[in-house]
């Protein structure tokens, strides 16, 4: 089989410049963007611009706003057709494998800053936020800010996660604010730690969406406030099921215990059927999820350590599994049903035998996109397509992330 060619990041200026007077104006215009300190923002290249990562139209909102084209490290797995790579080539994109050190991402890198002399685009946090608040970031960012020692242009996105949040489908009008803000120059990062640059780099990025909501008080107009929601709320808070809530347009529901919510035009919760609703918002719900959910773990590793049979923690029926590697085409493997216990992911077919990865081999799990489960087990890379939208791709991860971590202890 004949190897495809080798990818080249490459920036089309006029392509680049017909994006930013096209699609870049209506982003503009419908999101209602607002820019905090536009003067930071006209550098010269060479520099890295870092930013916070609220949605997946960030790149095209912080493009339309430069002058200068963006080279953005963006995830392999957009780029595995041959449409969307062409697309990506174009704004030079370059590609980065989720989660997995990738020295060939920091050759490109190094290329684009010293020989192009051009911008490269970071979000640190490597993915989109669940909750509206920053996520830890990637502690290796600060180490390739310090080996480039070039300005580093940090911008704060707010408002963005309200108008689209990474679990829906349905765009919001409201506000978006873009601040800008000279980080770095050249001479910090030489004469300050990694240490050092690494917090100054998490406090210029740290945003809580619905707290700056709380004084902002935007409304964000849509039909479709909660659909979909339940790709980020996986668990119910009265009876803790995983997997039972279900949306739709402005309300979501609990398939089990009949527990109702509806979303209001400032992203608050409201409670249905004379109650009050259990969370006041997506990120107060989610971190009651996260720690009931590592409470489950734990419980099901204890039970695990003494005698008896090992339960599974969910599951999804109607799972169909690809497999590649970087930005090659995946290849379909097998459906069924997928399974996770607290030692492995299975995947249980109608017919034949199961296939089984032990989580001791599982690197890299995230989710693509909104509802794409990726992982890594070697250099295979493996990918799970659910069948319907409400299936979260989220709790997957989450709960294997959370299986390692206690597991490490």
């Amino acid at each position: 089989m004949k190897n495809p060619p080798r990818y080249v990041p490459r920036n089309v200026r006029w392509f680049n410049r017909l994006l930013r007077a096209t699609y870049g104006v209506w982003l503009r215009r419908f999101f209602r963007v607002r820019v905090l300190n536009a003067q930071a923002a006209a550098l010269r290249p060479p520099f890295i611009l870092v930013s916070n990562h609220v949605t997946l139209l960030d790149p095209f909102i912080l493009s339309s706003l430069l002058r200068e084209p963006v080279y953005w490290i963006t995830s392999d797995g957009n780029m595995r057709t041959h449409l969307m790579r062409v697309l990506l080539r174009l704004v030079g994109s370059i590609p980065k494998a989720k989660a997995i050190p990738d020295i060939e991402t920091v050759n490109w890198t190094v290329h684009v800053i010293r020989r192009e002399h051009g911008v490269v685009g970071v979000f640190p946090e490597g993915q989109q936020t669940w909750d509206g608040r920053t996520l830890p970031l990637i502690p290796s960012t600060a180490k390739l800010l310090k080996l480039l020692k070039v300005p580093v242009l940090a911008a704060v996105i707010r408002g963005g996660y309200l108008s689209l949040p990474r679990w829906s489908w349905a765009r919001r009008r409201g506000r978006i604010e873009v601040e800008f803000r000279l980080l770095f120059v050249p001479e910090e990062l030489k004469s300050r730690s990694v240490e050092e640059l690494q917090t100054e780099l998490e406090r210029a990025l740290a945003h809580d969406e619905f707290a700056w909501q709380e004084d902002a008080r935007v409304p964000y107009q849509a039909l479709r406030k909660a659909e979909h929601l339940e790709l980020s709320l996986f668990m119910c808070p009265r009876c803790e099921a995983i997997g039972s809530l279900r949306s739709a347009r402005s309300h979501m529901h609990c398939s089990s215990c009949g527990l109702a919510v509806a979303v209001d035009i400032h992203g608050r919760f409201k409670g249905l059927r004379g109650e009050a609703a259990p969370f006041a918002n997506l990120r107060d719900w989610d971190l009651w999820q996260l720690g009931a959910l590592k409470n489950l773990v734990r419980r099901r590793l204890e039970e695990d350590e003494g005698p008896g049979t090992r339960k599974p923690l969910f599951s999804d029926a109607g799972a169909l599994l690809l497999r590649g590697r970087r930005m090659n085409p995946l290849r379909r493997v097998r459906s069924g049903t997928l399974i996770l216990y607290v030692d492995r992911i299975e995947l249980a077919p109608l017919l034949g035998e199961r296939i089984v990865f032990p989580l001791a081999q599982v690197e890299g799990i995230g989710v693509l996109k909104r509802n794409l489960l990726e992982y890594y087990v070697g250099r295979d890379l493996y990918q799970v397509r659910f069948p319907f939208r409400h299936n979260s791709a989220r709790k997957w991860m989450e709960a294997v992330e959370i299986i390692s971590k206690l597991r490490a202890r």
